[in-house]
């Protein structure tokens, strides 16, 4: 037996209905399937709908419940969305890649849409194809960056609405990118069979490159375990789904571990914890939710249970820490995106003393919807480091200082004991226990204390 993590047991439910959003229509199934088809933030869910002009419905997590029939406020995008995400750092801003190579960013109005979104905030030109993915810098402020079917990564600055950077180096479709979380490198996934890390300010050109998924279907990639190491989740020759580690500084020699997973059209699209170190995998069209626990040793990935929904999911999302219910032990609270619906899953580790803070599963999580510096000050070569908060209620002492209980000694039946001595020890007792019941066989009899009679008083 190998090693087995603490999150083995891990339970995922949908929360109550409640909660929902439902009456969703018109979705557009049409995004690649390299990106999550939908975003959220701890306010907000933005879902793009195949209605014309490449809508988008903005909803309020805080306003759950049936939307109307008659009007829904949208995001008029004009071209069909590629991909979506909203800014970590300004909960109101969303950017969206379109189909014709240009990037909008729109700002959503405080407390939600109440009218139609006709003019972005910003457009952002300079892809001469179709933008493939999307991502914000997770520490620089108004940083974006994109990737293109014209094999080209983008850096843009949205203060100045200027191209900033252009990384080379990529020879066929890029199918992922992810920043290190201390935003210093960018790692990349392309169909050309290769992973790819930059230090984009440093160098127009990969620093790093080695050898990626075999198959030349979709990917993803995501950085886990302290920026040391990042996921690919790919297919290998035969199609097969697959998930690969790899060590930074050692992409030539290939994958530390892979893992096989089932075989299935659609890309495997990973969610990681770094609180945790739990990876949540999952694909649009998919059931079923796989969970693993990423360690930085063998045998690298723990399998947990699995949470499986009871019809095909179109996405799935996962909101800030805060929003677990951590008396509860909640250790992720994700979207699951339906055909109709937006579903709150929350996933949970069982605990005997819920009454305590689990703070072996807690720790100090980093505040990253807040900025350390801005774009011009990682352009020129500053770094950052999120602050972190505590989730303990006050109210919680932490199970680390609940007081140890002392163990109930247990009494064994005598078969117990009587199993562990010789045929011949437990006769000796048997005749010494039965010797005892009816007394010590050397003792007269009480009859022998009695007076007899003389023959001469017999009658005759």
């Amino acid at each position: 037996m190998g090693p087995s993590s603490k999150f083995r047991h891990i339970q995922g439910s949908v929360r109550h209905r409640d909660t929902h959003i439902t009456n969703l229509k018109a979705l557009n199934l049409t995004t690649p399937g390299e990106s999550d088809g939908f975003c959220t933030n701890a306010q907000r869910v933005a879902v793009p709908l195949s209605t014309p002009g490449g809508q988008i419905a903005v909803l309020e997590l805080s306003k759950p419940g049936k939307i109307s029939d008659t009007f829904l406020p949208t995001v008029q995008n004009t071209v069909n969305v590629a991909d979506l995400c909203w800014d970590p750092f300004n909960p109101r801003r969303l950017a969206v890649a379109g189909e014709d190579a240009k990037i909008r960013v729109w700002t959503v109005p405080e407390g939600g849409l109440t009218e139609t979104l006709t003019e972005p905030d910003l457009l952002l030109q300079g892809h001469t194809e179709k933008i493939y993915s999307i991502r914000f810098h997770p520490l620089a402020s108004g940083l974006l960056v994109s990737s293109s079917y014209d094999l080209t990564v983008r850096l843009w600055d949205l203060g100045t609405g200027q191209e900033v950077k252009v990384l080379s180096g990529h020879q066929d479709q890029i199918f992922g990118l992810g920043w290190s979380p201390d935003g210093k490198l960018l790692a990349t996934v392309c169909k050309d069979g290769k992973v790819r890390v930059y230090d984009p300010r440093k160098s127009t050109a990969p620093v790093e490159e080695g050898p990626g998924p075999g198959g030349h279907r979709g990917a993803r990639v995501v950085w886990v375990c302290k920026g040391e190491y990042f996921l690919v989740s790919g297919f290998d020759s035969n199609s097969q789904r697959e998930l690969s580690l790899y060590s930074v500084g050692a992409l030539a020699s290939g994958p530390l571990a892979t893992t096989e997973g089932d075989v299935s059209p659609s890309t495997l699209i990973p969610f990681y914890d770094p609180d945790t170190s739990l990876l949540f995998l999952t694909g649009k069209g998919d059931t079923r939710v796989c969970i693993y626990e990423i360690v930085p040793e063998q045998p690298y990935f723990l399998e947990c249970s699995s949470f499986s929904s009871q019809e095909p999911h179109k996405g799935l999302t996962f909101l800030p820490k805060t929003a677990c219910d951590v008396r509860e032990v909640e250790v992720a609270r994700g979207l699951i995106l339906t055909k109709t619906t937006i579903e709150p899953v929350a996933f949970k580790v069982p605990r005997v003393k819920k009454d305590f803070f689990q703070d072996d599963l807690f720790p100090e999580t980093a505040v990253w919807w807040e900025s350390s510096l801005s774009s011009s000050d990682w352009l020129a070569g500053s770094n950052g480091k999120h602050r972190t908060i505590k989730l303990r209620p006050s109210d919680m002492a932490p199970v680390s200082e609940a007081p140890k209980e002392v163990p109930v000694k247990k009494y064994m039946p005598s078969s117990y004991y009587l199993e562990e001595k010789t045929d011949e020890q437990k006769k000796d007792e048997l005749l010494s226990a039965m010797v005892a019941k009816l007394g010590n066989m050397d003792d007269p009899l009480p009859q022998d204390g009695f007076e007899g009679v003389d023959e001469d008083e017999w009658d005759d």
